[in-house]
Formats: C-alpha cells, structure tokens, sequence
C-alpha cells in the first residue's frame, strides 16, 4: 500500500499529465497521455535509481579518488583530512521510496492506458 508522499506525488504528477496534454496537444487523448505519462513515470524511476544508487556507496570510492588526486585551496590534502571527509552516501538523507512507488503506479497507469489503447 503506498503511503501518503507516494500517492500524494502521483496525483500531482497525473494531473500534471492532463494539464500538458492540454497545453501541448490542445486535447486530452489516449495517445496524449500515454506519451506525457511516459516521460513521467520514467523520470520518477530514474530519480528513485539514481537516489538509491548514491546512497548504496557506489560514488563513494569515486569521490574518495578525486579528493586524493585533486588539491583543495592550493595545498594537497593529506591521507587524515580526505578520511575526515563525509562521504557522498551519508550526505543524501533523502527517502527514495515515494519516488519509486509513483513512478511504479505512473508507468503502470501509462501500460494500463496502452493495452485500452491497442485493445
């Protein structure tokens, strides 16, 4: 069951939908909203990927090798100050899952509205 962020968020983005359809299409069709929808519920799920992949630490031995390689205000940074530094991951205090879940009932509103479309 979604909880109120997710639905909350997928309301705003369903009626974002209808609204420009209207403004782009001058209508609202079936074939209007599957396109809008799409980009959408994609948008929505590439956000919730890329949130959970920050926060899983796969950039963190990224950014952990640039701050070694790079110099900060002139001066090199010694081995300590770089492990003092907060890594990526632990910065994003970010809940991913509303994303997720709308971007889910969005794409799958927009799946739902393809199969009407070719039934």
């Amino acid at each position: 069951m979604p909880n109120k962020k997710s639905f909350t968020l997928y309301i705003v983005s369903i009626l974002s939908v209808i609204l420009l359809s209207f403004l782009i299409y001058q209508k609202l069709t079936l074939l209007s909203f599957i396109n809008i929808s799409f980009y959408f519920g994609i948008t929505l799920l590439f956000v919730a990927a890329f949130t959970i992949t920050l926060k899983g630490g796969f950039f963190d031995g990224i950014t952990y090798g640039f701050r070694r390689l790079f110099v900060s205000k002139g001066r090199e940074l010694s081995k300590e100050e770089v492990d003092e530094m907060i890594p990526v991951s632990e910065l994003l205090d970010f809940d991913h899952s509303p994303f997720l879940i709308s971007g889910l009932m969005v794409t799958g509103t927009m799946i739902l509205a393809l199969l009407i479309y070719y039934l």
